[in-house]
């Protein structure tokens, strides 16, 4: 072999390549990206809302704050009273046990009739409290302070009418008050002692 015919010549030789995809720049230098209008609609809602729902809570529970002081000032108040019945009532009711047992009936009436003056005497702390505890106002949602609230107003009905029962007739103080007993567990006064 003729080592001059290997030489490549002056002129410029250019192999063809393999077709190959354009390579992408990092900055694309077309339209720029825009979010739908839907995505933006929601974006300025979630941001009003939210702005919203701030001061709402914030009120909220200043607002439950407001109904919880009312309604254990309500509950004070009907604890008092239940207490001062209970004292009241039981005190009497002890001295006229040994009365009733031993005397007939025309002056076991007299001495049924000596029941139904304390009775009166406690009544009016018992109506304001249980009006005091109708006028606390709740908010429909709060409903572990509206369900306390409900359980004080139906125990303080049911002491207030069972009062009333007592004022008129000395006899009713002796019946059962098992309900009562019972309203005034789920009322949670914690009142001790008594009949009711």
């Amino acid at each position: 072999m003729d080592p001059e015919s290997e030489l490549l010549g002056d002129e410029p030789v250019r192999l063809p390549r393999a077709p190959r995809e354009p390579e992408r720049e990092l900055l694309d230098a077309g339209e720029p990206w825009r979010p739908p209008r839907w995505l933006v609609v929601v974006a300025v809602l979630a941001v009003l809302v939210s702005l919203a729902a701030v001061p709402a809570w914030y009120a909220d529970g200043r607002a439950r704050a407001h109904e919880t002081a009312a309604l254990d000032t309500c509950r004070r108040a009907l604890r008092s009273a239940a207490v001062s019945s209970d004292l009241e009532m039981t005190m009497v009711a002890d001295n006229l046990r040994p009365s009733l047992a031993s005397s007939g009936s025309r002056k076991q009436k007299g001495v049924l009739r000596l029941m139904s003056n304390p009775a009166r005497d406690v009544l009016p702390a018992l109506v304001g409290a249980d009006e005091l505890c109708r006028a606390v106002s709740i908010r429909p949602w709060h409903l572990s302070l509206r369900a306390r609230r409900d359980a004080a107003t139906t125990y303080a009905s049911a002491l207030v009418a069972r009062l009333r029962e007592v004022a008129a007739d000395g006899r009713a103080y002796f019946r059962d008050a098992r309900s009562l007993r019972r309203l005034r567990r789920a009322a949670d006064l914690g009142v001790l002692g008594g009949r009711w």
